[in-house]
């Protein structure tokens, strides 16, 4: 276990901007969120060993809420909703014990696979898309 020992004020002189980046990549590499998708749910791997289950076919409801969101806190917020709604209260309650970088990692890879799957940057989902050029090829 490493020790925490406080800082010299020659510590704060030679700290560098390569200083700065090399820890925040170490940090960040603690708070990366691994993830699989399985059973209709993306399943997400917290550092910490916690796993959370989010649903991959949203509800209009649940897709309107996701998008809309204006800040951080709402972006939380709504992802503990969601883990509450189809994983458990629990699962809400887990994941208000982690690090901010955890539920942000989350609804990052979550909005990702959402996009992909549902096909949300073109407004149309795959199957609908192929389902569309399959009649246009026979017609």
């Amino acid at each position: 276990m490493t020790k925490n020992v406080m800082p010299s004020a020659a510590d704060f002189d030679a700290w560098t901007a390569e200083d700065e980046e090399k820890a925040l990549e170490a940090v960040a590499a603690q708070m990366d969120v691994k993830h699989l998708i399985k059973d209709g749910s993306v399943w997400f791997l917290a550092p910490h060993g916690h796993i959370y289950k989010l649903p991959l076919a949203l509800s209009i409801d649940d897709f309107v809420k996701l998008s809309d969101i204006k800040s951080d806190v709402e972006q939380i917020q709504t992802l503990k909703d969601l883990l509450a709604a189809f994983a458990g209260e629990e699962a809400a309650k887990e994941l208000a014990k982690e690090p901010v970088m955890v539920p942000m990692n989350i609804l990052s890879a979550y909005g990702e696979i959402i996009a992909k799957v549902q096909g949300a940057d073109l407004g149309k989902s795959s199957a609908s898309a192929s389902s569309s050029k399959e009649k246009t090829a026979t017609e």
